[in-house]
C-alpha cells in the first residue's frame, strides 16, 4: 500500500504539493486506498478525488504506529563515495529519526558548501522514500554535515542512551539494554574508525558489534538491528 505524508490527517484530508505529483506518477485513481501520515498518526484512507494539483482522501481507520518507543539519532562519520545513500536508506527503515553526518579526523572526503547543500537535499529525498516504503509515522530528517566540535556539542546536549561503536572496544552491548530510554544516540566512525583521541573526548562507554570488523556502511545497520532486537522487541511474547 502506497504511503504519503500530509500536514494533518482529518476525516476529510486535502493534499497539495509534491505528494500529489507523486500520486500521478504512481497512477493512483479514485477508489484506491493509501496510508497517510502527519508525523504523529498513521491512517488508512480512501482517495475520493484527484486533480492535477490537489487530492482528497476520506479516513477509513487509524493504523497502529510503526515507530520505536524511543527517538533514534544516528551520528555517522562521513564515508567515501555514495555509501551514505545506503546508510540513510537502511537507517530510516530500521527506525532512525535523524541522521547527522559528522566530519571526523579520519574522514577522507570533503564537501564544499554547494556540494553539501545538494547532498543533504538528495539524502532527504532518499530518507523520505525509505520512510514511505517502511510505513514510518514520522518523517526522518538528514541534517547538515557538522564538524567534530559541533558534533561534540550536540552529543553532550543529547539526553538519553548514548552508544559509541568502536572496533577496539570490548564493551558488551547487552549491558546498555537494562531499560528503555526516550532517546538513543548512536555514533559510527568513517572508514578507519574513530581515533583514540576522539574516543577520549567523548567520555562515554564504547561497545563492540562482534568479533569481525564491519565496513562503515554495515556498522549502522548492525547497530540499529541490535537496538531493535534489544529494546523495541523486548518483552514481546513469541510462540
Amino acid at each position: 500500500m502506497q504511503q504519503f505524508f500530509v500536514d494533518r490527517i482529518e476525516h476529510v484530508t486535502d493534499v497539495v504539493g509534491d505528494e500529489v505529483k507523486h500520486m500521478h506518477v504512481l497512477r493512483l485513481k479514485v477508489g484506491d486506498e493509501v496510508l497517510l501520515s502527519d508525523g504523529t498518526r498513521l491512517a488508512k484512507c480512501l482517495l475520493t478525488d484527484l486533480q492535477k494539483t490537489r487530492a482528497q482522501f476520506e479516513l477509513i481507520a487509524e493504523v497502529p504506529s510503526t515507530e520505536p518507543p524511543y527517538e533514534i539519532t544516528l551520528f555517522q562519520g562521513l564515508p567515501k563515495g555514495d555509501k551514505l545513500d545506503l546508510i540513510v536508506q537502511k537507517a530510516v527503515e530500521l527506525g532512525a529519526a535523524k541522521i547527522v553526518p559528522v566530519q571526523t579526523s579520519r574522514t577522507v572526503v570533503k564537501w564544499d558548501e554547494h556540494k553539501a547543500r545538494s547532498k543533504v537535499e538528495r539524502l532527504n529525498k532518499i530518507a523520505l522514500e525509505a520512510a514511505k516504503q517502511s510505513h514510518r509515522v514520522v518523517r526522518p530528517a538528514v541534517e547538515e554535515l557538522c564538524s567534530w566540535q559541533v558534533f561534540l556539542d550536540k552529543w553532550q546536549e543529547h539526553g538519553g542512551l548514548k552508544l559509541v561503536f568502536w572496533e577496539e572496544s570490548t564493551g558488551d552491548l547487552r549491558d546498555a539494554f537494562s531499560e528503555t530510554p526516550e532517546k538513543v544516540a548512536i555514533l559510527i566512525g568513517p572508514e578507519g574508525g574513530l581515533s583514540p583521541e576522539e574516543i577520549k573526548e567523548l567520555n562515554a562507554p564504547t561497545y563492540t558489534l562482534g568479533p569481525r570488523i564491519l565496513r562503515t556502511e554495515t556498522a549502522p545497520i548492525a547497530a540499529l538491528a541490535c537496538l531493535m532486537f534489544g529494546l523495541e522487541m523486548k518483552g514481546e511474547n513469541r510462540t
